[in-house]
């Protein structure tokens, strides 16, 4: 049996990645500490322990190898594990 064609727009790459999760709820911004478990020039897979919901909008800070924060949408869910859609571009 073939396996069904990939239909992604970026190839995924698996990472190990400590980042901060900015939530900005209100007047109020909270800091949480998240790992990136997969990475593409699109989005990433998050594990989390906040309650965000598909929709959401938050930022998320990589400090390593360079500091960068970008903005994103969450598009999925499932308990604590996000997809996350990149809203601003990657650095180069």
């Amino acid at each position: 049996m073939q396996s069904p064609s990939n239909t992604r727009r970026w190839k995924r790459y698996p990472v190990n990645l400590p980042v901060n999760v900015l939530l900005c709820d209100g007047p109020k911004a909270k800091h949480v500490s998240g790992l990136g478990v997969e990475i593409s020039e699109g989005g990433m897979s998050l594990y989390a322990g906040i309650p965000l919901q598909p929709g959401d909008l938050t930022e998320i800070e990589f400090s390593q190898p360079h500091q960068a924060r970008l903005t994103a949408i969450v598009r999925n869910r499932t308990g604590y594990w996000f997809g996350l859609e990149f809203i601003s571009r990657l650095p180069s």
